[in-house]
């Protein structure tokens, strides 16, 4: 065996030198990250292919960059060149072609978030930020979908979600966003995905040419795919099909936001030369008490694509039985985690909290619990599902950095990158300089004219010697905090603090507490995407996603937001019906994908794992979960409810179709949930951020 794939089982490394196209389907804690990242390994070192010939598709930048460590440890200045999400590696490919496609002009803005939001309150007037908030995502879903305008939407999961009111709305305004967007010269994030693809669609020399560029495209989480993404893949991989896939349907768990579990089902028809799917299903991570467990709750899907997880440990080794505990109110289940913790730490006083987890389906769920553990004095993050918005200060420090980083100068030759254009208009802004947008114009247009950066423009456009001077006192700081970069060989964290310092910015970023927070925040998670390279393509497309380190605490997060990653021990809350499953899910239909996200749940733990449900959660009496009362009880110590004899899935329901009444009786009402939720908001106990 060849020293790069030493280590490597035999599912895995039969994965790894497969011909493309190929699925594998990894189950959960099977190495399917590693698996991967032999695979390009593999093929650069045994196939001879080019490193800028692989295109490694992530869906977060956490594990873009974990990917990239692994990849450049076997190879060092060898490894791949295109490892991103989908989003970061179109944006790059959008730059580097630029002026190939009409709707990505050189120099092209990527617009964030809120300034999306924002646009599409300006459009119809709307003036509350969240109702603006649930317009804009359904327009972004609606571009996602390739809806055109007057067509009517496509009836699936992730737009039944949506009020008439608001889907009727998203429908009228996006014309109007998309035409705003190209006034502006400007991208959204869906632009990224939708731009190119549309490109492709009209010009098959484009397609061509762009399906050339890779001999391979690998593709991790497969199953999350949504349609822009799988068109995009398609039409990509149309001049060689050479497409290596690798996720798990059992984890599908993002149909709300768009994810196409069919996408994964059918990779035959659509891949029709790929051989049978590889299956990963040694489990490095959980029990086999605990693997037992998650292969009976995925048995009771009949579409699945089969697979049993078995565990590595040596046989005998069954791990301890899953604690089941019903309690009678919420406030009771917060105090069985404090015992839950004390037990822990009684058994193993050295045992890390941030090992320890409190995985819910909703958030109200949280409440008591984090009442409990403040009041115990025991340390508690409650990890959010969704990443704040930046400071305008914070955001034009990151600016700095990437301009900076831009740079590239010899003895001979100066060089700026043009994929850092957006972030020079942002530095020119902030702090504030003597440039006008008019000035700004014509140093764009020159810089078109000329196919070269904006930066490289200044000395050579048609504009007024100030405002030249004003603009090259900008390249002047930036090229000062690109040496000191490379002097202290700096990572993330300290790069982005020099830019602070000689860009002016420092002193701005301790002007309240809710920037200083930011600030602190930005810096204690951006070494762990790697290098400032690496940091500095991640904020391009304002994708910072990964958590700080923060102090040593039980984390509290949604099943969502524990997806891809593990814990020693877990203990899920809240497994009630009406809860989870959720009664919506119930109504639309989905329960097959609330099955999946309990699976997500059981296979997070690595050692323990302990199922709550409360008999009493506020105004109504609640029952146990029909999930668990799918786990073998061999499997399981404490008292079992019995099973339900109506709490089978009805995966033929319609969306928008009612419970039957044995079911609707035992659900919560939505005068009960609303009742529910607007306490919870009310008393504003469970913090929307991190610790």
């Amino acid at each position: 065996m060849s020293d790069h794939l030493e280590g490597l089982n035999e599912s895995q490394r039969a994965a790894a030198i497969a011909p493309a196209p190929q699925l594998v389907l990894a189950g959960a804690g099977s190495g399917k990250t590693e698996t991967l990242a032999r695979r390009a390994i593999d093929l650069i070192l045994q196939k001879d292919e080019p490193p800028e010939r692989l295109l490694c598709i992530t869906f977060t930048n956490r594990a873009a960059a974990e990917m990239r460590a692994r990849m450049a440890a076997k190879l060092g200045p060898r490894a791949p060149h295109w490892v991103g999400t989908f989003h970061a590696c179109m944006a790059r490919l959008l730059t580097e072609d630029a002026g190939l496609v009409d709707a990505a002009p050189r120099g092209f803005t990527i617009l964030d978030p809120p300034r999306a939001r924002a646009l599409v309150g300006q459009l119809t007037g709307i003036k509350d930020v969240k109702e603006m908030a649930m317009v804009q995502e359904a327009v972004s879903l609606l571009r996602n979908y390739g809806v055109k305008p007057k067509a009517r939407p496509p009836k699936t999961p992730a737009l039944s979600r949506f009020e008439g009111e608001v889907m009727d709305q998203a429908v009228t305004v996006m014309p109007a966003y998309v035409a705003e967007l190209r006034r502006q010269r400007v991208l959204d994030f869906d632009d990224l995905l939708v731009v190119p693809a549309e490109a492709m669609e009209t010009d098959p020399a484009l397609a061509a040419r762009w399906s050339a560029r890779w001999s391979e495209i690998l593709v991790d989480e497969y199953q999350d795919t949504n349609a822009a993404q799988h068109r995009l893949l398609r039409l990509l991989a149309s001049g060689h099909g050479r497409v290596f896939a690798v996720g798990d349907d059992c984890q599908s768990i993002y149909g709300w936001r768009g994810a196409e579990i069919a996408h994964i089902r059918r990779f035959g028809q659509d891949f029709p030369k790929a051989r049978a799917a590889i299956k990963l299903e040694t489990n490095y991570r959980s029990t086999r008490t605990i693997l037992a467990a998650a292969n009976a709750i995925a048995a009771k899907d009949p579409e699945a694509l089969r697979k049993t997880l078995h565990s590595a440990a040596p046989l005998g080794v069954a791990g301890a039985a899953i604690a089941l505990n019903g309690v009678e109110t919420s406030e009771e289940e917060g105090r069985a985690v404090i015992s839950w913790i004390r037990a822990l730490r009684h058994q193993s006083p050295n045992q890390p909290l941030r090992e320890c987890a409190v995985l819910i389906r909703a958030g109200f769920v949280a409440e008591p619990i984090m009442d409990a553990l403040r009041e115990a004095g025991v340390p508690v993050q409650m990890v959010s599902d969704r990443e704040a918005d930046l400071p305008r200060e914070v955001l034009a420090v990151i600016a700095w950095l990437r301009l900076a980083m831009s740079h590239d100068a010899d003895e001979k030759h100066e060089r700026w990158d043009a994929a850092a254009d957006d972030a020079f208009r942002r530095a020119c802004v902030l702090p504030r300089r003597p440039v006008t947008g008019q000035a700004f114009a014509q140093l764009r247009q020159h810089a078109t004219d000329h196919e070269i950066a904006f930066a490289e423009a200044v000395p050579s456009a048609p504009i007024s010697e100030p405002e030249r001077r004003a603009f090259a006192a900008v390249l002047d700081v930036a090229r000062v905090i690109h040496k000191r970069i490379l002097a202290r060989r700096a990572k993330p964290a300290e790069a982005l603090q020099i830019a602070a310092e000689a860009s002016g910015l420092a002193d701005a970023l301790s002007d309240s507490a809710a920037l200083r927070r930011s600030w602190q925040a930005l810096l204690g998670r951006a070494d762990r995407l790697g290098s400032v390279s690496d940091f500095a393509e991640a904020a391009a497309l304002g994708a910072l996603d990964v958590e700080a380190e923060g102090p040593d605490s039980i984390q509290v997060m949604t099943l969502h937001r524990a997806k891809g990653l593990e814990f020693d021990h877990v203990f899920m809350a809240g497994l009630e019906e009406g809860i989870f499953p959720s009664r919506k899910a119930e109504q639309q239909g989905t329960l097959p994908e609330e099955r999946r996200l309990f699976y997500v749940g059981l296979t997070r733990a690595r050692f323990t794992l302990r199922l709550s449900y409360v008999h009493r959660r506020r105004q109504w009496k609640s029952h146990a979960s029909r999930f668990i009362t799918e786990i073998p009880r061999n499997l399981l110590s404490g008292s079992v409810p019995a099973a339900k004899a109506d709490s089978g899935d009805r995966p033929k329901a319609a969306a928008g179709r009612k419970p039957s009444a044995a079911v609707a009786r035992k659900l919560p009402s939505e005068a009960d949930t609303a009742q529910m939720v607007a306490a919870f908001k009310a008393r504003k106990r469970v913090p929307s951020g991190r610790g």
